[in-house]
């Protein structure tokens, strides 16, 4: 029994807690070791945790899938935040809304939210940490208000980790500078460090099979910063890799306030959910263009570069890699896509006096070079081109080397190019996603829009949303394409094919340049001029819906066209979407994807290496009759080049039978019925 000076201490000890525990519910009055926010659907939660270091974790339906991952930042002078940071007020908010995306895979987007925005203290300096759940995933960026006392900083490290819970199945970029990579399967543990003193860089995104869901690493609103890559540990653990600035002045110089990149994990329950996400333009900043009523997306004939062939060329060292175009080979092309309904055509390279090497980039050569944009070759008339092409309906886009763009200077460059009646600029050869790079970027898309112009870079980094924040930013490449058939190596692959749109695909805009008609089957492809591509011809037309892209550049030859079976499935192809479906999906085994433009409908399927038979359910038609006109294999043919076409009435309850070859495709178009 207790005396009453017992009683006493007690009794204040009691009230402590309570006091305590009405701390405890007032938010933001106190330190908490875990806050956890979850999803609209409430299926996805995050919890951040500060008890050893700030860290988070990820669970799907009460399963983590990933644990324990360490968060922060490292400066110059041996700042750190994040090690021993503590949260000291935590702010939640949502939204439910969606916003308009006219040259997208489908118009309108949902954007429905809830968010987290934790205040911490480290080492008497205050940063933030936002975070976002969405039914299809979870992001977080790093905010640095001016409270923070860095004031102008140089970012050395970035300490953030995506540790899965177990060492599962993955498909993880191959390294490159221009992210022109493969996604193939490993598992988590077997993706590379580093070498020779340097960290190894996976590209984005990272794809994850996990028991709950398909999970993809990747980033959003990268402006003014260094992209991210991914390094492994020889564990389930990847962590961020940043791309140095060429100035040796670590990887990031700015000043507060400032905020990250948003890290993402895009998170689908199939592999379809995965590949119909439209989460990484949904977390970048919108326009910053005020009128883009002049943004025209389309498809463009290209020129002679890609078949590897000039019919009005005898220069024998005009072949292959380096075959370029003539005013005549180009008023062919011109025709082409004035016949098919592309409004445009774009002139490669090799056009003007000086032109940089293709082996220098933007950042790398010590020397200024001399490419001069008001000396065309003789054998390209400009002027007469570009009224040429006028007066077809077809506007023309033009190429240039980003090192004569900055030696030309950029407002110069771009103003002058415009001033020539060009559509549009493909830049080429950057090779970096440092912050450098991406600041150049973000320099010549505003500087293009001004003077009315379509910018597509080619050797450049993956997409992280800049084309929403710049929608004159059209199209991009960051992806081995079509090219590689030309190329050498046999990478482009039915395998990488069919990885794509699970892997790169996911990210945004993606200038394959899908079209070629010289199909051959995997075992019997060459390197040829006139260029080959492995899979059928069906698999070619079907990469155009698949593949998505707002510019979508055929890459064959006018007389490989014409007359050619599957050819009028390319004409007036339409190349943004008001509503997209995907119907099914196994990664890197097949894809049935479904996209609407106005009253129509494109289904497209492919296979991998593996003839196959699939199924499309047409649920997503509307009440009424429709007709489908289908482009498929012959799979009673060896020919890769056959195309079987049909006509057929279907409906909602229709069910279509998909037969491919072993690297095989399927594409139809659904209209109504009148």
């Amino acid at each position: 029994m207790l005396t009453k000076n017992e009683t006493q201490p007690c009794l204040a000890y009691l009230g402590l807690v309570w006091f305590c525990m009405f701390l405890f519910m007032i938010p933001g009055s106190v330190h908490a070791a875990e806050h956890r926010l979850s999803s609209p659907d409430g299926r996805i939660e995050v919890i951040v945790s500060d008890t050893t270091g700030l860290r988070y974790r990820v669970e799907i339906e009460d399963t983590v899938v990933l644990t324990d991952s360490i968060l922060g930042l490292e400066f110059r002078d041996g700042i750190k935040l994040g090690p021993s940071a503590t949260v000291t007020k935590a702010k939640t908010s949502d939204h439910d809304g969606q916003w308009e995306n006219p040259f997208g895979q489908r118009r309108f987007v949902p954007d429905n939210w809830r968010q987290l925005h934790l205040t911490l203290e480290e080492q008497g300096r205050t940063f933030g940490l936002i975070v976002r759940a969405y039914d299809d995933g979870v992001a977080f960026r790093y905010d640095l208000p001016k409270e923070s006392g860095l004031g102008d900083f140089v970012l050395t490290d970035e300490l953030t980790e995506f540790r899965f819970a177990e060492d599962y199945r993955c498909w993880a970029g191959n390294e490159s500078a221009c992210a022109e990579n493969q996604y193939p399967e490993k598992k988590l543990s077997a993706i590379r460090s580093g070498r020779a003193g340097r960290s190894f860089q996976s590209v984005l995104p990272l794809l994850v099979e996990t028991p709950s869901a398909y999970i993809a690493v990747a980033e959003s609103d990268l402006l003014d910063w260094a992209g991210m890559s991914l390094a492994g540990t020889g564990s389930s653990a990847v962590r961020a890799v940043l791309d140095r600035r060429s100035d040796g002045n670590g990887l990031v110089v700015s000043s507060t306030p400032r905020v990250s990149p948003w890290r993402v994990l895009i998170i689908g329950r199939k592999a379809k959910d995965v590949a119909n996400s439209d989460l990484i333009a949904t977390l970048a900043s919108p326009s910053r263009l005020k009128d883009i009523s002049w943004i025209k997306p389309g498809a463009c004939a290209w020129d002679a570069w890609w078949t590897g062939t000039n019919p009005y060329d005898s220069n024998p060292g005009h072949k292959g890699v380096y075959a370029r175009g003539s005013t005549p080979s180009h008023k062919e092309w011109i025709d082409l896509a004035a016949e098919m309904g592309w409004p445009y055509q774009l002139m490669d390279w090799f056009w003007y006096k000086g032109m940089t090497s293709f082996d220098k980039t933007l950042h790398s050569s010590p020397n200024p070079v001399q490419g001069d944009f008001r000396q065309p070759v003789p054998e390209v008339d400009v002027a007469e081109l570009v009224q040429y092409a006028k007066s077809k309906n077809v506007r023309l886009l033009i190429w240039a080397h980003s090192l004569d763009i900055e030696t030309f200077g950029v407002e110069t460059a771009l103003a002058y190019l415009a001033k020539q009646g060009f559509a549009g600029v493909k830049i080429d050869f950057f090779n970096s996603q440092s912050q450098e790079t991406v600041q150049w970027c973000e320099n010549a898309l505003s500087i293009a829009a001004k003077h009315g112009l379509l910018i597509n870079f080619h050797g450049t980094y993956k997409p992280a949303g800049m084309a929403r924040t710049y929608p004159n930013f059209i199209t991009q490449e960051g992806v081995l394409g079509n090219e590689y058939n030309k190329l050498g190596g046999n990478q482009c692959t039915p395998l990488h094919t069919i990885t794509l749109p699970f892997t790169r695909g996911l990210l945004g805009p993606m200038d394959f340049t899908p079209g070629g008609f010289i199909n051959r089957a995997p075992g019997e492809f060459k390197i040829t001029s006139p260029s080959q591509v492995m899979g059928s011809r069906a698999r070619q037309l079907a990469m155009t819906v698949v593949y998505f892209s707002p510019l979508q550049v055929l890459c064959d030859s006018p007389r490989n066209y014409r007359g050619q079976p599957g050819v009028e499935f390319l004409r007036n192809l339409p190349t943004v979407w008001d509503e997209t479906v995907v119907l099914d999906g196994d990664v890197a085994r097949s894809i049935i994807i479904a996209r609407r433009s106005g009253d129509t409908w494109y289904l497209a399927a492919m296979n991998g290496d593996e003839a196959m038979q699939l199924q499309a359910r047409l649920t997503f038609l509307d009440k009424g009759k429709w007709t489908l006109r289908s482009f498929a294999d012959n799979t009673e043919s060896s020919d890769y080049q056959a195309v079987t076409e049909s006509a057929v009435a279907v409906d909602a309850k229709t069910v279509v039978p998909i037969s491919m070859l072993p690297a095989g495709g399927f594409a139809g178009i659904i209209t109504r019925e009148k």
